[in-house]
């Protein structure tokens, strides 16, 4: 202990006769930390994260089961904090490194944490809202592993939930670029939003609360509810028409998809395949899942032909661009691959003659979405393809589709702050600007079928789009001059 002691490795306490770490042990460690390729590549991130969000910005690794800080940058400066070893499940650095590893490894985890792991993977980085508030998200190296995870902690008492998505954006933007440092590419959708339009709006704003990402807007005459998902709360959500009530349920996984049945129960699609769910005694059913050997992708929408056959697209939980599958499900479960390879298809609707089926989906060498009419043949099945209109950062980016009683299409147009109708060929007809930048979904409702409901989402907005645009998120109901049809029900053979 002399010769330690000599060379400042321990230190002796004569007051408590205590051995403790040296002066060297920590020179050499912060030495160690400073040539550490990780540490390095975050750095810069951290102290710009602190500085932006005033709240200190740590760097977590992980050891075994468990994760702790290897760096910390501080707003207040270079400061002593103790930073305590977590287990990796119950922390939201531990959950953000969970979310970036492999997805077969979804079998090892339990269904609670399966759940917070899949919302982290679609949202790009973790949330936790107990005390403190915490956001996380993975760093990468050259391989795509991950290394550690950038995480932010806030004051419970002074950050209001939604600040935590707009620190989720800035967070995921950090580790990003750190990874890129590290040689890592990550080719993530980010959403240009156009400029937004001077206009009196002409419509109405429910209050309903914000969604994460609504979708699929589907009207039921017999409820005379509105029914629509929050996809990453998740939720199923309705609003009475008549009554003004409103309410949310919430999911047991991701779900992108909605659609009526001849029953009081919905069919849900998402990240478990499909589902019934009964909205009067909250129990959902699995039926079918065509994708459980690709635990990486989960199901979006769902569009119903007039033969009562169900259009499922599947796309990546993290949303990155890799390419799913187009099905076609049939009411006893049967099921067939329309497109083998497709990137995140969303939202088909048909003609009133069923000669054609339009939906949105993502080309990956223009990256721009791309709405798209299928002709098709005696069989209901794709003979041609033709497309309809390509997204531009002026317009915004095609999503959400719904189809009138004249066969026009109105296309939600995200990031371009408004709904459009077009006709057959692709000609714009009409154009209805909204107070949102980023409308997601639409459908015609009310007991005249004359009012175009659309759902919005705030997620993955800029930061300070927020306050320019405070309704983002909320359920928008516009009344446009014409009518829509009544949803196809789907009458399944249970099995």
């Amino acid at each position: 202990m002399s010769a330690l002691r000599s060379r400042r490795l321990v230190r002796y306490d004569r007051d408590t006769r205590r051995y403790a770490i040296g002066a060297t042990v920590m020179s050499l460690a912060r030495g160690a930390l400073d040539r550490d390729a990780t540490v390095r590549a975050c750095q810069a991130e951290m102290s710009r994260l602190a500085h932006l969000l005033k709240v200190p910005c740590c760097l977590y690794v992980s050891d075994d089961d468990s994760v702790f800080v290897l760096d910390a940058a501080d707003p207040a400066g270079r400061t002593v904090r103790v930073w305590p070893r977590m287990a990796i499940e119950v922390s939201t650095a531990g959950q953000a490194m969970l979310a970036g590893r492999p997805a077969e490894q979804k079998n090892e985890w339990s269904a609670d944490l399966q759940r917070i792991i899949s919302k982290a993977r679609a949202l790009g980085y973790a949330a936790s809202y107990g005390d403190p508030l915490a956001v996380a998200t993975s760093v990468l190296d050259g391989e795509g592993a991950v290394v550690g995870a950038l995480c932010c902690q806030f004051d419970a008492a002074g950050t209001h939930p939604d600040k935590l998505h707009e620190a989720g954006q800035m967070i995921r933007e950090a580790a990003r670029r750190a990874s890129h440092h590290l040689g890592v590419t990550q080719r993530l959708n980010e959403q240009i939003i156009a400029q937004r339009p001077k206009f009196n709006f002409e419509g109405k704003v429910h209050d309903t609360g914000r969604d994460y990402v609504g979708e699929s807007p589907s009207w039921c005459e017999v409820t005379g509810r509105l029914w629509w998902l929050d996809v990453l709360a998740p939720a199923l959500r309705w609003l009475d028409l008549k009554t003004g009530e409103s309410g949310r349920t919430l999911l047991k996984g991701l779900t992108g998809g909605l659609a009526l049945t001849s029953g009081p129960e919905l069919l849900l699609t998402g990240e478990n395949g499909l589902s019934l769910f009964n909205p009067v005694t909250d129990q959902q059913t699995p039926l079918t899942d065509p994708e459980a050997h690709r635990p990486e992708n989960r199901f979006n929408t769902v569009g119903v032909d007039p033969k009562q056959r169900m259009w499922a697209g599947t796309m990546p939980l993290d949303n990155l661009e890799k390419p799913g599958t187009l099905y076609r499900i049939h009411p006893d479960l049967m099921t067939e691959i329309i497109v083998p390879e497709i990137y995140l298809p969303k939202n088909t609707v048909f003609s009133h003659d069923c000669r054609y089926a339009y939906l949105t989906e993502q080309d990956p060498g223009a990256r721009c979405a791309v709405l798209v009419a299928y002709e098709l043949g005696e069989d209901g099945l794709p003979v041609a393809r033709r497309e309809l209109l390509h997204g531009t950062d002026a317009q915004g980016q095609p999503a959400g589709l719904t189809i009138d009683a004249e066969d026009c299409l109105w296309v939600a147009m995200r990031g371009g702050w408004s709904v459009i109708r077009l006709d057959a060929e692709g000609k714009q007809l009409a154009h209805h600007p909204l107070p949102v930048p980023m409308p997601t979904a639409l459908t015609f409702g009310g007991p005249d079928l004359a009012s175009l409901f659309v759902t919005s989402t705030y997620l993955r907005l800029p930061p300070g789009y927020n306050d320019i645009a405070p309704l983002s998120g909320r359920l928008i109901e516009l009344r446009p001059g014409v009518t829509g049809r009544a949803p196809v029900r789907v009458s399944l053979e249970k099995p």
